[in-house]
């Protein structure tokens, strides 16, 4: 009994190497800059929404107008947004010793986020996605 489990715990040991060590060839790490108005966007997140719901939704990180991700291969729906907290205000109005909340702002234009124009193709020549975003015309 006492090998058969041995025997079970290699097997299971040499099935998570090998899945670890593999590669995903239905995907591919993309890596790329988000810029604003021509600067880079500091902190946010960038989001890789697949157009026809077959794969799943992939998000990143955005530092220092930075990203990289592992996305399915397919047409993508991008949304990047960059939230900045702008002030703070009562968690519970006319409470004096109420909490303190953020009173956050999004940066990004809705049309690059809730209500995006942004797509990309994610296929096995893709390695680089820059997105330069314009602000609005004031």
């Amino acid at each position: 009994m006492q090998s058969l489990r041995s025997g079970a715990l290699f097997f299971c040991f040499v099935v998570a190497v090998y899945g670890c060590g593999k590669s995903d060839s239905n995907s591919k790490t993309l890596t790329g800059s988000v810029t604003l108005g021509g600067k880079p966007v500091e902190k946010g997140s960038i989001n890789f929404i697949p157009k026809d719901g077959k794969t799943v939704t992939v998000g990143s990180k955005i530092v220092n107008g930075q990203y990289s991700a592992s996305i399915p291969f397919g047409d993508k729906r991008v949304e990047i947004r960059a939230p900045k907290v702008t002030g703070q205000r009562s968690a519970y109005e006319g409470d004096p010793n109420s909490p303190k909340i953020d009173i956050v702002t999004e940066l990004i234009p809705g049309r690059y986020n809730s209500q995006s124009e942004l797509s990309f193709t994610v296929d096995a020549k893709s390695d680089k996605g820059d997105f330069a975003l314009e602000l609005p015309k004031e």
